[in-house]
């Protein structure tokens, strides 16, 4: 069996205090009294504690302040896909004000207009909730009356069309739905 070599206790704990950062050999070459060391040590440590606390109490600020800015500009990327539909409504409206405006050709730049900014939501995570000719579904869909029909709860007719934003609902469609007569 062999033998360990036990370490004098000085120098494991200067071991120890060189591993932690503290460099105590170079204190005590200083000459000073041992409870003077401590008390530095100590004060260096408190001043050191205060400081990795500022830093973290600015970094919780500067979290916080980036998240407000990213929530304050989320809608950037949708709202710039909507700004060309806008352009589109104005220059429908002004064709539309127009002495001798053709009826015609203003619905179908309106219809242009509609498919521009369904492509635009659709391109942004909304999707359009398919409800005529479907069963009432209370999670998809919002009754507004009932109208007489060949089979009960089917959608007969649609008020408001109900839209999704990446599978959650966004609103509801507003509906009619059969009743079968007795």
């Amino acid at each position: 069996m062999t033998k360990k070599k036990k370490e004098p206790k000085a120098s494991k704990q200067a071991l120890e205090d060189s591993e932690s950062g503290v460099d105590v050999t170079r204190e005590a070459a200083k000459g000073q009294p041992a409870g003077q060391e401590s008390a530095e040590l100590i004060a260096k440590l408190q001043s050191e504690l205060l400081y990795q606390r500022a830093e973290l109490e600015n970094f919780k600020k500067r979290t916080e302040q980036r998240y407000l800015e990213s929530l304050k500009f989320a809608a950037e990327p949708v709202m710039n896909s909507l700004l060309p539909v806008m352009d589109n409504l104005e220059r429908a409206y002004e064709h539309a004000c127009a002495e001798g405006a053709d009826v015609k050709s203003v619905a179908e730049g309106l219809s242009h207009i509609v498919n521009q900014l369904l492509n635009a939501l659709e391109n942004n995570g909304v999707e359009l909730v398919d409800a005529m000719g479907e069963k009432f579904d209370p999670n998809k869909h919002e009754a507004l009356g009932q109208v007489p029909g060949e089979e009960n709860n089917l959608v007969a007719m649609v008020h408001e069309k109900g839209y999704t934003l990446n599978g959650k609902l966004l609103r509801p469609a507003k509906v009619f739905i059969t009743r079968v007569a007795e």
